[in-house]
């Protein structure tokens, strides 16, 4: 965040945690410090900014009318500063991207080492969240850049770019699923089913796949993490359904093996690159865009997806 106002960025930072000790940590600011600028700024404003509470610290109303307006220019000061770094060329810069944990494994490794060869005064700072926190963050100013699965019909947001990856069945090596290169759902009757749960973008799909084919799944367990799933997976507690995005490392290393689901009505998973639709880009981060468009239609390939859809090349 730009130190555009010392006190500005004192009080975002208590917003943001609710608590001035969290905010030195954050900062690494004296509380003291910290405290001593908010108590000047509510002074200069004439009325108290937070309601200084046992359990930390709440906006007060008039303290949210700064909160509202001070995110607005936190934003508007980015642009600016984006806009003065496209006059200094790509010397330096840095760019947040935000990706879900299916990726942190291989494939943003290599974007950053791959970063770090051409550009290596850019940084790149990663940041691994839930897929349905990641709107929400590009509309509030927190990241630049994001890989996202299925954000069709997010308005705020411009998809750039997208590679589409089946789902299917994962086994362990030497399941009867391994020899099939599709099947079914109605397998999962038959067989000790690992169910994902919400918040996984698969578990919506699982629960329509059961309602459509008139199928109950013979439940082993259920789980709303991936890697969890996979282990259960490799430990032979039963097979289950995900997207070969989330296995491409263990069927790689043939830890797993992933069998396409036989299923018309159901699309596969789009890992599309976007960001906020009303934010400009920075030279830095059209550049990293510009690897990542690059990098995903490399993975959609190395995988035999069914393809890479450029949408806004050269954005």
């Amino acid at each position: 965040m730009p130190a555009f106002s010392r006190f500005l960025l004192y009080f975002l930072a208590v917003a943001r945690h609710g608590s001035i000790r969290r905010a030195s940590d954050e900062l690494r600011i004296a509380a003291s410090a910290i405290d001593r600028q908010l108590l000047q700024g509510e002074q200069a404003l004439g009325t108290s900014l937070f309601e200084r509470l046992p359990t930390g610290m709440r906006l007060t109303a008039a303290g949210e009318i700064l909160h509202a307006h001070a995110r607005r220019w936190h934003r508007d000061f980015e642009d600016v500063a984006r806009q003065i770094d496209d006059l200094k060329g790509l010397r330096r810069g840095q760019v947040t991207l935000v990706a879900p944990e299916a990726l942190t494994r291989s494939f943003l490794t290599g974007i950053i080492a791959r970063l770090r060869q051409t550009h290596p005064g850019i940084v790149l700072n990663l940041r691994v969240h839930d897929n349905a926190e990641i709107a929400g963050l590009l509309d509030d100013g927190e990241a630049d850049l994001a890989l996202m699965l299925d954000p069709e019909g997010i308005r705020s947001l411009h998809v750039r770019s997208a590679a589409l990856f089946p789902l299917g069945f994962v086994s362990p090596p030497g399941h009867r699923l391994a020899r099939l290169a599709s099947t079914r759902f109605s397998l999962c009757a038959d067989e000790p089913t690992i169910v994902p749960a919400s918040p996984l973008a698969v578990a919506a799909i699982f629960a329509r796949l059961e309602a459509d084919c008139a199928v109950t799944a013979r439940v082993a367990t259920t789980s709303n993490n991936v890697q969890l799933i996979k282990s259960l997976v490799a430990a032979g507690t039963g097979i289950s359904l995900l997207s070969s995005l989330d296995v491409m490392d263990e069927v790689a290393h043939g830890q797993l093996c992933f069998t396409r689901l036989a299923h018309a009505s159901v699309r596969p998973l789009a890992l599309s690159l976007v960001h906020d639709r009303g934010r400009h880009l920075s030279a830095a981060a059209r550049l990293v865009a510009d690897i990542l468009d690059h990098a995903l239609a490399d993975l959609a390939n190395m995988h035999d997806n069914p393809g890479h859809v450029p949408i806004a090349p050269g954005l």
